[in-house]
């Protein structure tokens, strides 16, 4: 090569304009990136679909039931049957591979605005769980906006219990000081833990601030009282159903069976 020079320079404008190619403009708004519409708007396929995976298997996906709104969550009866909940703020069956109208009667009233994923977004029902002791108490937990005013919700930790057709003896066990998403998951010692939003408009160190409920995982004991062994029972300046902290919106949360451990994921950096 009489002029390596040349060559590295073709090769640096190659890479550089491979890595321009690669590269797209993102929609934004107010500072937020726009997500893609995905699957938004289509029809659901009529038969089962199969796709291949990268972990080596193939998944095939059937439609078990049709006509929800936003489904949000789904807690496994023992009879087999799913209790199902819509973002719009209702409550739903699905017995024998089917969707049984009318929706479950009885639900807390909950507040539901915008476009879910899109900012200013609120959802009315959020997750669903089951009572460790279902089968003797028939109680169902459940996460909501609970309408408090014309321009404030909160987020809140609801108790019911469940006939098969509705809710029952309904009871807000806790209120957190903003509205915000949340998911719910029984740990293995019966205590409940529940997840926060990460954002407060009035206080930027929110997840990080002991004594505010946004950025968090909260731990209740399952009528809703506070154990004793929190972190913070007893500390000036904390609020004790603080569990864990510093955390952003936590939209998976799940119990490892063997180890006992919860799981959570955050969604977004």
């Amino acid at each position: 090569m009489r002029n390596p020079r040349l060559l590295i320079f073709v090769i640096v404008m190659t890479v550089a304009s491979l890595a321009a190619a690669g590269q797209r403009t993102i929609p934004m708004n107010n500072g937020i990136p726009v997500a893609p519409t995905g699957l938004a708007g289509k029809p659901l396929p009529a038969k089962p679909v199969d796709y291949a995976t990268g972990e080596g298997q193939n998944i095939r996906v059937s439609v078990l039931a049709g006509n929800l709104e936003n489904p949000w969550s789904i807690a496994f009866l023992p009879d087999g049957s799913m209790l199902v909940t819509e973002r719009a703020g209702r409550l739903r069956v699905i017995r024998n591979g089917a969707l049984v109208t009318p929706p479950v009667t009885g639900g807390p009233a909950a507040y539901v605005a915008g476009e879910s994923g899109l900012p200013g977004a609120v959802h009315g029902y959020m997750d669903i769980a089951l009572h460790p002791k279902y089968a003797e108490n028939h109680y169902i937990y459940l996460t909501y906006n609970k309408p408090l005013t014309a321009t404030k919700q909160a987020l809140t930790l609801a108790r019911a219990r469940f006939d098969g057709k509705a809710l029952t003896e309904v009871k807000d066990l806790f209120m957190t000081d903003q509205s915000g998403t949340s998911r719910i998951a029984f740990g293995k010692d019966g205590t409940i833990f529940m997840t926060t939003t990460g954002t407060d408009p009035q206080n930027p160190n929110a997840p990080q601030d002991i004594n505010s409920d946004a950025g968090k995982v909260l731990r209740f004991k399952d009528d809703g009282t506070i154990p004793s062994d929190n972190p913070f029972v007893g500390r000036t300046g904390a609020k004790p159903e603080v569990y864990t902290i510093g955390h952003r919106s936590s939209l998976g949360l799940v119990l490892n069976p063997v180890t006992g451990q919860m799981w959570l994921n955050e969604n977004g950096p």
